[in-house]
């Protein structure tokens, strides 16, 4: 319902935004949240689609579709250009089309309508819009307001969202949803009652029973729109929750009603793996992929896993209770139970959220980086956001993504050769935010690449640059400034998001999808990066320390095993390698140092091990004993006790084999024994693998890995198999697996880590297992 319209203004965070072409207009929709007014609608129905081309361009496209206007930009061959205005996208589209066959060179005609209007008017996500406004249902609608760019973080109301169902059957059990945030908090089940005219002991409040699923998700999606939240979340919420009603509202001939203002939800599958889910309105974060992309680790990540990690709590079903037939059995029996179980899922994930600031992350990183909160891992758009307005403003255009030509990715870090062996010790020192910093410190960008020949400077490795012409590096001066900001005010979310930005940089410039891709941007950030690893190196052997190793933007350094203040001793080593590089680049390439050398920590004993089948180290796998609040602990990098798809058997025996070597412990007769012991089954609950599926198993023909044959053998394989190697082979663990193939684990899990520690003490597993237990099997 429409009232009459009000003059009216308000601070909006954006949640989503779409285009389209209407009754011969391009008209933008944006949908966010204000403090003042609820949720918004924002609508542009007069903007105009444009990209550029040279002034000397004679075109063969009618002129009653566009405006051509000369401007005062160039591109980057330094030649003027004009500006093409079009009523609509698909005029210019088709224009665009036109040109390329007549081999005329067009200028951003591929950057989306929506995302320029926003980049343009320098708005990250946060609109202060001022005009007439009317109350269109929940929604109150703007109708090409004026707008500009402010700050604004609004309470957001989330829903917390997870279904129960029949795998088998493909029955919807129940909807459970967790209501937070804005309003007070509110719980809700709608679950079906599959026995209409049997009685129901229903006592929880929070549970409605329907006698169908039409009739519960006519109810649910009442509610929920009724309840108007604007953020969904939960665990593989999109991939299984969201995708079930989608393809059981196809089932029942319903709409799927979740979006806001008569929106849509769109479900796509990613060519990468996994799902992405666009609803009009709303924005939905998913739990697990959300921790992955903010670096949180975890054995897996399943709700329970991480629920007891961060809280403490989990699962009101038993982990080792078969799930599938609980959930049946509870909802044949216990619907009160089974409400209670959807229910405390749904609490979870609000409280895991909660405990590790993903909402605020993803916030703070939309308002950062530009992006609609739906778009953040888009991070060459992110790059295209603040670039683009910039360039136009120091006078040029940037050319189309497929006039780019490529040569090479960005090359990686480099490493130090490493020397294997056991070591005494060792400090760590640490470039902080090291490509970032050379960015800032030889003024490396697009543009500044095109100006080079104004006030030019040379980077480590050669590479020129303009120290008066350049937009990055002032980027990434007041971001740093943000983050220390931030420290100090121990705003985490808002540290990470700057952190996830600024390290974004040189991947993007270095990516065969940015724009403004040159090999000589990633060459001259990562040559640099070599020379400052190698330089450094020499200093510090000049002033007798030993560099046994180095890795992109770390130094392992040997000190005297004399020393008693090591944490002094480290932060004096990082003191005089920062005023030699400051001395360095101010009198040698005349620029201002940004570098900055941490010591980072002390290790009271560090190994190396050695590359499989090498004499050489292994680069980026090494183990270290560090003291934290007066106790030892063993850190490994790169070795099998960190990777997720190794077993707990794997991972014990590395811990307790690398802490024997470290206290010079005798090792020969332990080795016997746990192989003795894994043959007698002592170990069989710690034979697990656990493997993620990268794609669809069908899709997997010729090779086909343990993880895939295992997954085969399920009804409805998860996204990670859990098996185990029998002597019928592999096997998920959901079936019978008793027959272990020991054989198999004495060889694959326990004689690579013994092998790779024990040819430091010049002995080798074989050797000490004895070939008549290794053949054992055989």
């Amino acid at each position: 319902m429409k009232q009459s319209k009000i003059n009216n203004f308000a601070k909006v965070f954006l949640l989503t935004g779409n285009w389209g072409d209407y009754n011969g207009r391009n008209v933008l929709k944006f949908i966010g949240v204000s403090e003042e007014l609820g949720a918004v609608e924002i609508i542009i129905s007069n903007n105009k689609p444009v990209f550029f081309i040279e002034r000397n361009a004679a075109i063969n496209v009618s002129s009653k579709s566009f405006l051509r206007k000369e401007t005062s930009l160039k591109c980057f061959s330094n030649k003027s250009v004009d500006a093409l205005y079009f009523y609509t996208q698909k005029d210019l589209l088709a224009a665009a089309e036109q040109m390329a066959k007549d081999n005329i060179t067009t200028y951003e005609s591929d950057v989306d309508p929506l995302r320029r209007f926003l980049m343009e008017k320098f708005i990250n996500s946060q609109m202060l819009i001022t005009g007439d406004s009317e109350i269109n249902g929940k929604l109150t609608r703007f109708i090409n307001p004026k707008v500009e760019p402010c700050n604004v973080t609004p309470i957001f109301k989330v829903a917390s969202m997870d279904i129960e169902t029949n795998s088998k059957t493909n029955q919807l059990y129940s909807i459970a949803v967790h209501i937070t945030g804005k309003s007070s908090e509110l719980k809700k089940v709608f679950m079906l009652n599959s026995f209409p005219n049997q009685k129901q002991d229903i006592f929880l409040e929070t549970v409605s029973l329907f006698g169908s699923e039409t009739e519960l998700l006519s109810n649910f999606f009442s509610w929920f729109n009724d309840i108007d939240p604007d953020i969904i979340i939960g665990w593989h919420v999109i991939g299984f929750d969201l995708l079930f009603l989608e393809n059981k509202c196809r089932e029942l001939g319903l709409n799927f009603d979740m979006a806001r203002g008569h929106g849509q939800v769109s479900i796509r599958h990613r060519k990468s793996g996994g799902y992405y889910c666009s609803v009009t309105g709303r924005v939905v974060i998913d739990g697990p992929s959300t921790l992955r992309a903010s670096f949180f680790n975890f054995e897996d990540f399943k709700l329970e896993t991480v629920a007891q990690e961060l809280l403490g709590v989990g699962k009101t079903i038993s982990p080792d209770e078969n799930k599938v037939d609980e959930i049946n059995r509870l909802f044949s029996d216990d619907k009160n139970s089974l409400a209670e179980y959807n229910m405390q899922d749904a609490v979870l994930v609000t409280n895991i959220f909660n405990k590790t600031g993903l909402l605020e992350l993803s916030i703070k990183r939309s308002q950062i980086s530009g992006l609609l909160m739906d778009q953040l891992g888009m991070m060459t758009a992110a790059f295209d956001h603040f670039y683009l307005p910039k360039l136009h403003r120091a006078g040029f255009v940037a050319p189309n993504l497929k006039d780019i030509t490529t040569t090479e990715h960005a090359a990686g870090g480099y490493v130090i050769e490493p020397t294997p062996g056991i070591y005494e010790n060792v400090v760590v020192l640490d470039f902080k935010s090291l490509y970032p910093s050379i960015i800032q410190s030889f003024k490396i960008d697009p543009y500044s690449l095109l100006m080079k020949n104004n006030n030019t400077i040379k980077t480590l490795n050669g590479y020129e640059f303009s120290s008066s012409h350049h937009i990055l590096p002032d980027f990434i001066e007041e971001l740093m400034g943000l983050r220390e900001k931030a420290k100090l005010n121990s705003d985490k979310p808002l540290s990470q998001a700057i952190k996830i930005l600024m390290n974004s940089f040189y991947g993007v410039m270095g990516s065969y999808g940015c724009r403004f891709y040159h090999p000589d941007l990633p060459r001259a950030i990562t040559g640099s990066g070599h020379k400052l690893l190698l330089c450094s190196k020499v200093f510090l052997e000049l002033n007798n320390f030993k560099v046994i190793y180095g890795d992109t933007d770390s130094l392992f350094v040997m000190i005297a095993n004399d020393v008693i203040d090591t944490k002094s001793t480290g932060n004096k080593i990082a003191y005089d390698l920062n005023q030699y590089w400051n001395n360095k680049l101010e009198v040698e390439y005349n620029v201002k140092s940004h570098l900055e050398i941490e010591f980072e920590k002390y290790y009271k004993k560090f190994i190396i091990t050695p590359a499989r089948g090498a004499d050489t180290g292994a680069k980026k796998r090494y183990a270290g004993l560090t003291i934290q609040n007066g106790k030892e602990r063993i850190e490994f990098v790169g070795l099998e006790f960190v990777r997720s798809d190794w077993t707990k058997l794997a991972k014990e025996f590395q811990i307790e084999l690398y802490k024997k070597v470290f206290n010079g412990d005798e090792v020969d007769e332990w080795i016997r024994e746990v192989i003795s012991d894994l043959r007698n089954g002592k170990y069989d609950s710690k034979l697990i693998y656990k493997k993620r599926l990268r794609k669809e198993v069908d899709t997997y023909i010729k090779n086909i890995p343990p993880h895939v044959k295992a997954a085969k053998m399920l009804h409805e394989p998860q996204d990670v198999i859990y098996y185990a190697i029998t002597q019928r082979g592999a096997i998920p663990v959901e079936l019978k697996h008793n027959d272990f193939d020991y054989q198999h684990y004495i060889e694959k899990q326990l004689k690579p880590i013994a092998d790779s520690i024990l040819y430091l003490l010049n002995k080798n597993f074989d050797e000490i297992a004895g070939t008549d237990q290794l053949n054992f099997f055989n």
